[in-house]
């Protein structure tokens, strides 16, 4: 997954004007004595029998002809030279849930349309709940058909070409992001004044105190080995200091970065945590709108929300999330409501326990090394 953000921009407008409405629905040709005839192909050039396709005006977006392709991948349209001579868009899907599609100016040079693995953009505004009705109702991805209707503070594009656009909300431009093929991409826009995050632990300080610290003192991060798990690092001697690792960010920002290795054996697992506070204190964080991390690694990990309240030894009720590392960096997303549940794990919903949260936790079940920067809480700007 990548997604790029090329520019940012957010105007007065966007606070309290209610944006239009658009359609959810992506070329070539060959020219025929009745129209235009193409084949839709996929990226290894097969044929895509029944795909469906719609010719646009590129500006205004009228619907110009819309043809599917039939059984060898052909489809026709009747349309005349005068409307191909104007700017014309031909957007091309395939499959129920949209898992190919393209979204290109039309250009009868060619014969073929190739339709491309879709791509997802999730754009989050880490507004607090009271402050939902000053966003706008829905994005949009500029001179396309293509928009998201606002649900809480979170607008989803679900199926989308792959491609560069310009996100706007309204007449206002908030920024450009490209899409990679088959990507899924979930980011936030920072709004002035309403944007609200928490930035729990970000280690560059070189301390083992998260920033909550600062405000309620307590005990910092803590390791532990289950079963036959053991840490490679942190090791006995060099301690959490041994575990942090220099970086330079592509802004030429200086920071650290945490930095795991471990053998897990064939039963055991390793996991880090951190209190809130001290012992038995316990913080209201049912504001939470999500957590986003960065990450790198080998393997499978859960994170953990989890309640002050000891219930058996050593264990808590808590609200986790499953995800898992890859080679590269890359943030990652954790919402309320989309955590895993199992009663016998004590893994609960986040509502049910998100008044009154003591630990935060990383159970590490795969792999053999995990690198962690930038934990921030989205929908918080302080922990009272």
């Amino acid at each position: 997954m990548m997604v790029r953000i090329f520019a940012l921009m957010f105007f007065a407008a966007f606070f309290w004007a209610c944006s239009e409405s658009h359609s959810d629905s992506a070329g070539a040709t060959s020219e025929t004595t009745n129209g235009i005839a193409f084949t839709v192909v996929d990226a290894s050039r097969t044929p895509v029998p029944r795909a469906r396709l719609t010719l646009y005006a590129k500006g205004s977006l009228a619907v110009l002809g819309s043809a599917e392709a039939d059984t060898a991948g052909i489809a026709q349209f009747a349309i005349s030279a005068d409307t191909l001579a104007n700017d014309v868009f031909v957007e091309g899907i395939a499959g129920e849930d949209s898992s190919l599609m393209t979204w290109t100016p039309l250009d009868t040079a060619q014969t073929e349309i190739p339709l491309y693995a879709s791509a997802s953009l999730t754009v989050r505004t880490g507004a607090a709940e009271a402050d939902y009705a000053a966003l706008f109702d829905a994005l949009a991805l500029d001179s396309t058909p293509y928009a998201a209707l606002r649900s809480g503070g979170e607008y989803t594009f679900a199926h989308v070409p792959a491609g560069m656009f310009n996100v706007v909300a309204g007449d206002s431009f908030i920024a450009t992001v490209t899409l990679d093929t088959g990507s899924t991409a979930d980011t936030l826009f920072r709004i002035p004044d309403i944007t609200q995050e928490f930035a729990f632990e970000d280690f560059d300080d070189g301390d083992s105190l998260n920033n909550l610290a600062k405000v309620h003192p307590n005990f910092g991060w803590y390791f532990a080995a289950v079963g036959k798990a053991k840490f490679i690092i942190p090791d006995s001697v060099s301690g959490f200091g041994g575990t942090l690792e220099d970086a330079t960010d592509k802004d030429g920002k200086q920071g650290k970065f945490i930095s795991l290795k471990f053998d897990l054996s064939d039963t055991g697992y390793v996991m880090l945590g951190t209190h809130l506070g001290h012992d038995t204190a316990h913080y209201d964080l049912s504001r939470l709108t999500a957590i986003r991390m960065k990450v790198r690694g080998d393997g499978k990990f859960f994170v953990a929300l989890e309640h002050y309240k000891e219930i058996g030894d050593n264990t808590f009720r808590k609200a986790l999330w499953k995800t898992e590392a890859s080679e590269n960096w890359r943030e990652i997303v954790f919402r309320p409501g989309e955590e895993t549940l199992r009663d016998e794990s004590y893994q609960v919903h986040f509502s049910d326990i998100a008044t009154e949260i003591g630990f935060f936790s990383i159970f590490i079940r795969s792999g053999t090394y995990l690198q962690i920067d930038d934990i921030v809480f989205e929908g918080i700007d302080a922990i009272p």
